[in-house]
């Protein structure tokens, strides 16, 4: 699988909350900057806050609206985001993902709401 194809399935897997397989894709090395400008360093930390901020919502939608490699593994993509709260609430937003690809491995990841 190469980076781009790597990246999307990242996606795709992020829609089904799929988390053994998102798993696979970090490593130790692996950190992940938030929109909120949180950082996550290591596979087990951004684990965790993505099985708590799925858990935020009924179920987790990102639509990718562009998707382009800059570089050679380094893939942003231009995305909504929608998800229905616990307590009813519908949460919406657009934004911009950054995912650097390295040896196979995701090795950042940077969100941006725009």
């Amino acid at each position: 699988m190469n980076s781009l194809e790597l990246a999307k399935y990242y996606f795709e897997l992020s829609n089904n909350s799929d988390f053994e397989e998102i798993t696979k894709l970090f490593d130790e090395r692996s950190t992940f900057r938030s929109a909120k400008g949180e950082l996550f360093l290591g596979v087990d930390d951004i684990m965790a806050m993505q099985r708590i901020h799925h858990g935020l919502f009924i179920k987790p939608n990102w639509i990718v609206n562009k998707v382009s490699e800059s570089k050679p593994g380094v893939i942003r993509f231009d995305f909504d985001f929608s998800g229905e709260t616990h307590s009813g609430d519908v949460v919406e937003y657009s934004g911009i993902e950054d995912v650097v690809i390295y040896k196979g491995k995701i090795q950042h990841i940077q969100v941006e709401r725009i």
